[in-house]
């Protein structure tokens, strides 16, 4: 398959999927799930579907079940809208890296923070060592 027909029915299959689950009963219910990939096997038979929840594990594993059980009427639904020959077997896999970037942002900002703590303390220290020299 070629390569720009891949990266376009990876769009058209998130796009379609995207709108599928507005159907599923429960799955904006406690925490907000957030399609934030896909990626199509070069064959065209396999559709890995990366996602993250906003919210506890518990909700995790619930958004994990429903998408799963719901993944065999979602593929059929794509079968229905789109004209095309076949519709990729969808698999769901839970993308943690926007909880990998808040971690790191919160990193950040406490190396920031103690930068600034020790800038602070060292032009304090500068102005009292100019000022605690020999007097004449």
């Amino acid at each position: 398959m070629g390569k720009k027909r891949n990266e376009r029915l990876k769009e058209l299959f998130l796009q379609e999927i995207n709108s599928a689950l507005r159907n599923v009963n429960g799955i904006n219910a406690n925490g907000i799930l957030t399609l934030t990939g896909s990626e199509l096997t070069k064959d065209g038979k396999v559709l890995y579907v990366y996602y993250s929840v906003l919210g506890t594990d518990a909700e995790r594993q619930r958004k994990e079940f429903l998408l799963k059980a719901n993944s065999r009427d979602i593929r059929t639904q794509l079968y229905k809208r789109l004209c095309l020959k076949s519709v990729p077997e969808l698999i769901f896999k839970f993308d943690d890296t926007p909880e990998k970037a808040s971690h790191i942002e919160s990193i950040m900002r406490q190396i920031r923070s103690e930068a600034g703590e020790k800038q602070q303390d060292s032009s304090t220290n500068d102005k009292t060592d100019e000022n605690s020299g020999p007097r004449d």
